[in-house]
């Protein structure tokens, strides 16, 4: 309830902040957190010309491998944004018309705070119902988007998913997985039989010049779930080598090394970051190996990829650390 700290969950909070923004004119600003909207909003205020600080409680872009995190990191500070890792806000308070953030490192002033550290789902009210929850307290659901309750549904950020490389529950709050449970729900409601297969975690976002993006697990989840979790890492042109206008990318592939299953992918790059990625997911839905991968028949033309395309590239590396 601070004056001056904000969060930013609907277009209703961006109003409100814009508005700030307007009326006080801030010259400083503080986000704590390293998330899609703590990214996404640095890019903001550093455009509104804003003196910006990015406190986060492990690292910048910490759901992201660490090869693509210091990637990100390398933007925040290459467009003069500072940045706190391992900091943890304690408390805010104003001091002289300012906001002040009590942290475990000291204190940071600034004039407009954003906390974006992170979104719960919000079931409280279908758990009092006696609906069913799951992981993370995420609503649990069948593939009709039903609940344990007869004719109640549920379908989005507060309701789980199938994840389709584990073959486990999960919750991963995304738009795009929102709109479609919706629809399952409302299709079946209305009578029909249709099914949400489920996910695999594709999401990308921006922060300046970069494109970040990911679909399936990381090393550390593959391991988890008792994969014989495997890498390879690649950094390769966007373009033809000889053709202007290209840039460097990085591709971290995790897979398999018993089976040469694809298990998940990570990118970070200036351009051709954010459809490359879907390659990878629709992969992920095909259950494909990195040897498959590696042999796909895709687009190429000097303006917008080399002749082996950096997805090749990457499935290339990879398959030499499948066991033969």
């Amino acid at each position: 309830d601070q004056e001056g700290v904000f969060m930013l969950r609907d277009l209703v909070d961006g109003i409100r902040i814009a508005e700030f923004i307007r009326e006080v004119n801030p010259k400083s600003a503080l986000i704590y957190g390293g998330g899609y909207i703590g990214m996404e909003m640095a890019e903001s205020f550093r455009e509104l010309g804003l003196d910006l600080t990015v406190v986060v409680r492990s690292r910048v872009a910490g759901r992201e491998e660490a090869e693509i995190a210091e990637l990100v990191r390398d933007e925040l500070l290459k467009h003069g944004v500072r940045v706190e890792e391992s900091c943890t806000i304690r408390s805010f308070e104003k001091v002289s018309g300012r906001i002040r953030a009590e942290t475990n490192k000291g204190t940071i002033d600034a004039d407009i705070v954003l906390v974006a550290a992170g979104v719960v789902p919000n079931s409280e009210i279908a758990r009092d119902a006696g609906i069913e929850t799951g992981f993370k307290n995420a609503i649990a659901t069948d593939a009709r988007q039903r609940t344990n309750v007869p004719d109640i549904y549920a379908a989005g950020d507060c309701a789980d998913a199938l994840h389709l490389v584990t073959g486990k529950k999960t919750w991963i709050p995304l738009g795009d997985t929102a709109n479609k449970q919706g629809r399952v729900a409302g299709a079946n409601m209305a009578g029909e039989e249709l099914i949400f297969p489920g996910v695999v975690g594709t999401a990308v976002f921006k922060v300046f010049d970069l494109e970040v993006a990911r679909t399936g697990l990381t090393e550390a989840q593959a391991k988890s779930e008792g994969f014989d979790a495997g890498t390879a890492v690649i950094n390769a042109s966007s373009r033809a080598h000889y053709y202007p206008g290209g840039s460097r990318m990085r591709i971290k592939l995790v897979f398999d090394k018993t089976s040469g299953r694809l298990l998940g992918a990570h990118m970070a790059g200036k351009e051709g970051v954010a459809k490359r990625i879907d390659v990878f997911a629709a992969a992920l839905h095909a259950r494909m190996t990195v040897d498959e991968v590696a042999f796909l028949d895709l687009a190429y033309a000097p303006p917008f990829a080399p002749v082996w395309d950096p997805v090749l590239v990457a499935a290339q590396v990879a398959r030499k650390g499948v066991k033969r």
